[in-house]
């Protein structure tokens, strides 16, 4: 019994194209070319362009498939920001930049292992492959989308640096390293003047711009090569001048936006009647009306963004790009100020830089500072018209995850938990709702509304439990237990790592949880005896290693504490960076303390365990009252919250600084020693 027909589906649409879309990328040629040769004599190679430019595409259809995997070791395309269903809880502290990457070059790989790795050891730990002859071959590895690890907060500008920090480490001991680094033009600059990157032996860079219109033309004929389908010659060079404006009066450019074409040539192809077979200009005229299609996809990207950000105002969200990105019949920059653009929130101008509506344009005054514009001037008499109706919200419980995953990545938890609980609503699949139930149990976690998340880690459990998904369950377990930690309920989380470990007994991760718990318990042996288990398994457990010589610190064995830290080295998260300062007071290196936690505090602020670390430097130090202001300040710090084991050093310090200054103000009252 045959199956169904397969559909065929020329082209992709605005989304980019993946590595089995290859059959259908054409017009790229020579830039694959140029790039696959840069990428494999470089030791960095960055391919910089717009948004919307197509480097994804490029990279996944266009230079992929041009690699021999007999000589060459490629590894899949790696983002360095990543977010799915894995109880983030559940991991160690990690660098979030450095997992999101592995995770996507090994995606079979435990995620707890890669949470504990850095760049140099996870290339340390991947057999070195050999080409026939016994030569070692190259080591492909692209990151796509690299302006995510500069975008964000500076409260992740530690974690920026020391992700740098690792790239260049793994290339200067693997001379066989070759990295393909895809970034937005506006954040080009970040990478190529990084001093950091700059002691990298040997660099190259390829700027991708929009289509040319023989290139256009290619995409358009191309991907119906062999389907028994074609166009007229005239009929694809009438469909390329629409597209290019050059029916227009005053055309900005000839050059033809990639994601335009995809958008007007899916809808051609969908409202052809499914008798035509040969494409004809009397076809382009009825049923590609460029304007029309390109309307409906800036109506549905104003009206998803709108529902997104805006709670569905599309009317404010079109009037405000009417007003301030469109003069006449002209685009025009707009500046990007450092939390609103013209008055609207940059979370909105970036969501239409990511649907193509918008596009940096960072060269307007020739400074440094930040502009946006339109992305082609096609769009000024869609955005200066008004919109027939509001498209309906289509997406599937998928896409409503996939929009709840990119909200969580850009901290937006109200947002994140809205199109999660969409998805819910939305899919009767049992495995999807568990996967969506422990994202959700992640936004709960990371807005520390720990009762919450246990309740999403439990439910998800449940429901994997049901398929048999014994390592899902145990992570959720351990999730759940690192929230009742945060609670305090250190009993309870006990019991839940420990069956979390009887299920995923090799997962570090959750054993180094466990003793996390233990210290919180005031078991510190236990601590140490877990942890020095782990690193009988692995001498270089990066989470073993950072949580025992914390513990070891606080037991007051600062010299066995620093050789643990020193095999950390660089430390760049700040809750690690202030533990070594306190190692080095303690171990009698004061004024290198010093140094080091002011320079600590003044790129972090409110942040609890730096707070804390920086009181025991000061009573250290004989500074009795600024200690005990800091660590008050350290106990009402909120961002991270301190665990109980630090709370309960934080309360002491208090209690101390109040003693003294009862003390002192006793002795204040006393007459003096020689009046009768």
């Amino acid at each position: 019994m045959t199956g169904p027909v397969p559909t065929l589906e020329p082209y992709v649409g605005p989304r980019a194209f993946l590595r089995q879309d290859s059959g259908k990328f054409f017009g790229r040629e020579r830039e694959a070319h140029e790039v696959c040769d840069l990428w494999r004599s470089n030791q960095i190679t960055v391919l910089y362009g717009p948004s919307g430019a197509g480097k994804t595409s490029l990279i996944n259809a266009g230079v992929m498939p041009l690699l021999d995997p007999s000589q060459n070791d490629i590894l899949p395309v790696g983002r360095v920001s990543y977010t799915s269903a894995v109880p983030s809880a559940a991991l160690p502290e990690h660098n979030p930049h450095t997992y999101a990457l592995l995770s996507s070059w090994s995606p079979g790989e435990s995620p707890s292992l890669l949470a504990g790795l850095t760049l140099r050891r996870f290339f340390s730990r991947r057999p070195m492959r050999q080409d026939p002859y016994g030569d070692p071959v190259l080591r492909l590895a692209a990151i796509d989308q690299a302006e995510e690890l500069f975008l964000g907060n500076n409260r992740r500008a530690p974690y920026h640096e020391w992700f740098v920090d690792q790239l260049v480490e793994a290339l200067r001991m693997d001379l066989d390293l070759r990295v393909l680094i895809s970034i937005r033009d506006d954040q080009v600059a970040a990478v190529l003047r990084s001093d950091r990157l700059q002691d990298v032996q040997t660099r190259g860079r390829f700027a991708l711009g929009a289509l040319e219109p023989p290139a256009a033309t290619q995409a358009v004929v191309g991907p119906l090569t062999g389907t028994g389908y074609s166009f007229d010659d005239d009929a694809a060079q009438q469909l390329v001048d629409d597209l290019s404006g050059s029916r227009d009066t005053q055309p900005e450019s000839k050059a033809i936006d990639p994601v335009q074409l995809q958008v007007v040539c899916t809808a051609l192809w969908k409202a052809l009647p499914p008798d035509v077979t040969r494409i004809t200009t009397h076809h382009i005229v009825r049923y590609a009306d460029v304007r029309r299609s390109l309307e409906r996809y800036v109506d549905q990207t104003i009206a998803e963004v709108a529902l997104d950000h805006l709670d569905g105002d599309t009317a404010r969200l079109r009037a405000w790009l009417r007003a301030n990105f469109v003069a006449g019949n002209a685009k025009t920059p707009v500046y990007r100020g450092e939390t609103l653009t013209a008055g609207m929130p940059n979370e909105v101008v970036a969501a239409l830089v990511d649907h193509h509506v918008l596009t940096p344009r960072p060269d307007v005054t020739g400074d440094a500072a930040q502009w946006y514009e339109l992305s082609h001037e096609s769009l000024v008499r869609l955005i200066r018209e008004e919109a027939d109706d509001v498209p309906a919200d289509h997406r599937s419980s998928e896409q409503f995850l996939e929009s709840a995953q990119h909200a969580l990545r850009e901290g937006d938890f109200p947002r994140a938990r809205r199109h999660a609980n969409a998805a819910l609503a939305l899919t009767d699949s049992s495995r999807l709702r568990a996967e969506i139930e422990s994202f959700l149990g992640n936004v709960a976690f990371a807005d520390a509304r720990y009762d919450t998340a246990i309740d999403h880690y439990r439910e998800a459990a449940a429901l994997f439990d049901v398929h048999g998904r014994k390592v899902s369950v145990g992570r959720l377990l351990a999730a759940s237990g690192r929230a009742l930690r945060a609670l305090g309920e250190t009993r309870r989380a006990i019991h839940d790592l420990k069956s979390a470990i009887d299920r995923v007994p090799d997962d570090q991760g959750i054993r180094v949880e466990l003793a996390w718990t233990y210290w919180d318990a005031d078991h510190a042996n236990f601590a140490l005896e877990t942890l020095d288990s782990v690193l009988d398994d692995d001498a270089n457990s990066w989470p073993a290693l950072r949580a025992r010589a914390e513990i070891l610190l606080h037991a007051g064995k600062p010299t066995e504490a620093l050789r643990d830290f020193a095999r950390i080295q660089p430390i760049r998260e700040p809750w690690i960076r202030a533990a070594y300062a306190y190692a080095l007071a303690q171990h009698g290196q004061l004024p290198e303390a010093m140094e080091e936690i002011t320079a600590l505090r003044a790129t972090t602020a409110g942040h609890g365990p730096v707070l804390l670390y920086a009181a025991l430097i000061e009573k250290l130090a004989g500074r009795a009252a600024p200690a005990g202001r800091l660590a008050a300040s350290a106990r009402a710090a909120r961002a991270p919250l301190m665990p109980a084991a630090l709370d309960h050093v934080a309360a002491r310090l208090i209690s101390e600084d109040h003693g003294h200054d009862h003390r002192e103000r006793d002795d204040e009252g006393a007459p003096p020693p020689d009046v009768p």
